[in-house]
């Protein structure tokens, strides 16, 4: 693969920006629509704060990869990269990218010239079986510094609200794989970085990757975010609403896709009318962003990994 640390930095961050900037991203921040509590700026702030540790985490893996896979510590890059954010930014914006985005990140350092892309969904498993205690620390850092909910309230005995949590971590010997399984059941996240990346690569990856040959790219973004969420229940939306609410919400994303045509006046205005509806109702569809922003950044991997930047 012709891509080095820094093209991979720099692609991560560029598919941040692509996804945060689609319009109109239904129930999202974007480019013409802020939260009362975030702002389309703190994406891009977000966006930029992750780029140096992507950069971090694919150089030390181009380094320690297969022989040293502990010393690689992805839960050390997701920290950071919420601790970066957080110092610019008074909200979480950047968790569950961070954590899709790491992981992927020192996967791209692990292929090369001959390695498909299909490949990276088992380098990410291999990675992540091969994490330490330390990056499932890190990680629950990340939560409670992001104040993002995650294993709250599901599992008593890491439950990131009690303070003997880290050192339970520690005297168990829970890696961050180990610590997303348990979280599997009930988090899309979890499940997409224990199970080799089934959305991500049935879904999004291909998606945007044939889609923005033929379109723009915030048409591909909206319809790879569409895609995304008529085939998978948004966690955020389940633990706020309940599944009921999501799988509405899914339903409502998928009779779009069947009613309507890309790029068509039909596809805006029924857009814009599930954008409003969202945002009336605060149901807010935060990981299938999330996903979506990853789809782009394995996309543009694959684009540039045999010509490079």
């Amino acid at each position: 693969m012709n891509l080095n640390s820094q093209d991979i930095g720099k692609l991560g961050e560029i598919a941040a920006l692509f996804e945060v900037s689609a319009y109109p991203k239904p129930g999202n921040v974007h480019r013409t629509h802020d939260f009362d509590n975030m702002s389309y700026e703190d994406f891009l702030i977000s966006s930029v704060c992750i780029r140096g540790h992507l950069e971090q985490v694919a150089n030390k893996t181009s380094k320690y990869y297969p022989n040293l896979l502990n010393e690689i510590r992805i839960g050390e890059n997701i920290l950071g990269s919420v601790e970066d954010t957080n110092r610019l930014v008074n909200t979480n914006t950047n968790l569950g990218i961070s954590l899709l985005f790491m992981p992927i990140g020192a996967a791209c350092a692990t292929l090369d010239n001959i390695d498909s892309i299909e490949y990276l969904a088992s380098a990410v498993d291999i990675l992540m079986r091969n994490t330490v205690v330390d990056d499932a620390i890190a990680f629950v850092k990340a939560i409670i510094l992001s104040k993002a909910g995650g294993m709250d309230n599901k599992t008593s005995k890491y439950d990131v609200n009690n303070s003997n949590t880290i050192n339970e971590l520690k005297d168990n010997n829970i890696n961050l794989y180990d610590l997303l399984k348990m979280s599997s059941k009930y988090d899309r996240i979890s499940y997409e970085l224990t199970n080799k990346l089934p959305v991500i690569f049935k879904v999004g990856f291909p998606t945007y990757s044939t889609l923005s040959n033929e379109y723009s790219l915030n048409d591909s973004a909206i319809e790879t975010y569409l895609e995304i969420l008529s085939t998978t229940n948004d966690t955020l939306i389940s633990r706020k609403y309940g599944e009921e609410v999501s799988e509405d919400i899914s339903k409502r994303a998928k009779e779009i896709l069947d009613t309507t045509d890309i790029q068509t006046p039909e596809r805006l205005e029924s857009l814009n009318k599930f954008d409003e509806y969202l945002h009336e109702n605060k149901y807010n569809p935060g990981t299938t962003a999330d996903f979506t922003a990853a789809s782009i950044f394995v996309s543009l991997i694959d684009k540039y990994s045999q010509s490079g930047l």
